[in-house]
């Protein structure tokens, strides 16, 4: 009778071998999907703060513009129809202005922010009717209009600011 313990010895040496290969190949699979995940999650997170520094960046602007508007108008309230027609004139620029950081805001969205930053724009245009109406006619009335459109206008910035800082915590 041959031997067994050869063969034993073989069979023991090819048994370790295959599974040592198997467990450095099942290794190795499980590192290359644990590294995809980990590339990937990386990836998400720096788009995501991408995205809420751009939309972090077009909300600032919207509100510096908005804030501008409102600063521009404060005093026009006392002044004679003539120096309301300039008022009118520089209020059309910043109103320009307002519209380009809106249509950003259309662009970054999310849609309670578009809302509320088109909601701002649509008061900043009746502020340019009131305006108009006070240098056409400066009188008591149309005063009295233009400063409750400007509250209104004023009172609209808040729920953009909340509007764009809840876009931003669900970013």
């Amino acid at each position: 009778m041959p031997d067994n313990s050869l063969i034993v010895a073989a069979l023991t040496g090819a048994t370790a071998v295959a599974a040592s290969s198997l467990a450095s190949w099942l290794t190795s699979r499980g590192n290359a999907h644990a590294a995809r995940i980990h590339v990937d999650a990386t990836a998400e997170a720096q788009r995501r703060e991408g995205i809420r520094q751009t939309r972090r960046a077009a909300y600032l602007g919207l509100i510096e513009q908005a804030q501008a508007v409102a600063d521009g108008l404060r005093g026009v309230d006392g002044l004679s129809a003539t120096e309301c027609e300039a008022a009118l004139a520089a209020h059309g620029d910043r109103h320009q202005r307002l519209r380009r950081a809106v249509t950003l805001i259309d662009l970054e969205g999310p849609p309670p922010v578009q809302v509320a930053a088109s909601d701002l724009l649509i008061m900043s245009g009746t502020l340019s009717t009131a305006l108009a109406a006070t240098a056409q006619n400066a009188n008591p009335e149309n005063r009295r209009e233009f400063r409750e459109t400007l509250r209104a206008y004023i009172r609209l910035i808040r729920p953009f600011v909340d509007a764009a800082a809840t876009a931003l915590d669900e970013t």
